[in-house]
C-alpha cells in the first residue's frame, strides 16, 4: 500500500513601514513557498531566492531561477506592501550584485519611487547594469537609455604626439583633459565609447548613471555622470558631468 504524505509548507514575509531612500540588503535564502515537483518530473527552476529588501522588510526582490541557466535569474518577483508581481527583467546570479533597491520621492510630488538597479552581464571591462523606477501599485515609470545621451553631448578631441596622446573632452562648457603614452595600449579606438560599461544608483536625491568613456581596452577618459529629471512623466537624461576619480557608486 502506498502511503501518502502530505507535507505543509508555510512561509511569511513580514513587511512593516516604509522610509525614504532605504537601502537594500542582500540576503540570500530559499522561499519556502515554492510548489514541490512531482519524482517523476524532474524540476526545471529553483525555488525562488529572496535577493534583495529594504531595511524595514517592505519591499523586497526575489529572483526565479531555471536551472539550465544558473548564471542567470530568468524573472524576477517584486513585493511591496505585501503584494507581488512578476516582472521579465533578469540579474546575474552573482550574490556581489544582486539589486539594489532605494526607495526615493525623485519627482517631489509627495510620494516615494522605488528605483530598482539590476545588473544583467559583469566582467573584465564589462559592467551592464538596468534601473527599473516603480510606483507603489507596480506602475514603472520609463527611464530613458542614457548612451546615446551622453555620446550626442560630449566632443572628443585627441592631439598625437610622437609618444603621447592628449584628449580633451568638452561638455556644458567645461574642457577635461586626458594624456596617455601611445604604448599604453595597442588597439586605441577610433571613437570613444560608452556601450561596456553603464552603471545607475542615487546620489543627490537623484538617479544618476555612470558611464566611463572608453578609449581602449583598460583606458578612459573619466565618468560621465548623467543626471536624470522628470519630463512628461517619464525619467530622462538632463545633465552631465565629466569625474576623474571613478565610481561613486
Amino acid at each position: 500500500m502506498k502511503k501518502i504524505i502530505i507535507v505543509t509548507m508555510v512561509g511569511a514575509i513580514l513587511l512593516s513601514g516604509c522610509g525614504a531612500n532605504n537601502q537594500s540588503s542582500s540576503p540570500a535564502k530559499i522561499d519556502e513557498n515554492a510548489s514541490t515537483e512531482s519524482a517523476s518530473t524532474p524540476a526545471t527552476s529553483i525555488p525562488n531566492i529572496l535577493l534583495s529588501e529594504t531595511s524595514d522588510k517592505k519591499i523586497a526582490v526575489y529572483g526565479v531561477q531555471e536551472k539550465a541557466q544558473e548564471d542567470l535569474f530568468s524573472s524576477l518577483d517584486v513585493v511591496i506592501n505585501g503584494e507581488s508581481k512578476t516582472f521579465n527583467w533578469k540579474n546575474v546570479s552573482n550574490p556581489s550584485f544582486y539589486p539594489q533597491i532605494s526607495v526615493i520621492d525623485l519627482d517631489a510630488d509627495g510620494e516615494h519611487e522605488i528605483v530598482i538597479v539590476l545588473t544583467k552581464a559583469t566582467g573584465t571591462g564589462i559592467h551592464d547594469s538596468e534601473v527599473h523606477v516603480l510606483k507603489s501599485d507596480f506602475t514603472e515609470i520609463s527611464v530613458s537609455d542614457p548612451k546615446e545621451f551622453v555620446l550626442n553631448n560630449i566632443k572628443v578631441d585627441l592631439k598625437k604626439e610622437k609618444e603621447t596622446r592628449q584628449y580633451t573632452v568638452s561638455v556644458d562648457g567645461k574642457e577635461y583633459s586626458f594624456e596617455f603614452s601611445e604604448s599604453d595600449s595597442s588597439d586605441w579606438f577610433e571613437q570613444p565609447t560608452v556601450q561596456n560599461i553603464v552603471r545607475f544608483g542615487i546620489k543627490d536625491n537623484q538617479l544618476i548613471a555612470e558611464l566611463p568613456i572608453q578609449i581602449s581596452t583598460g583606458n578612459y577618459l573619466g565618468d560621465a555622470i548623467v543626471r536624470y529629471a522628470f519630463v512628461n512623466g517619464k525619467l530622462e537624461p538632463s545633465k552631465i558631468e565629466i569625474t576623474k576619480e571613478g565610481s561613486s557608486l
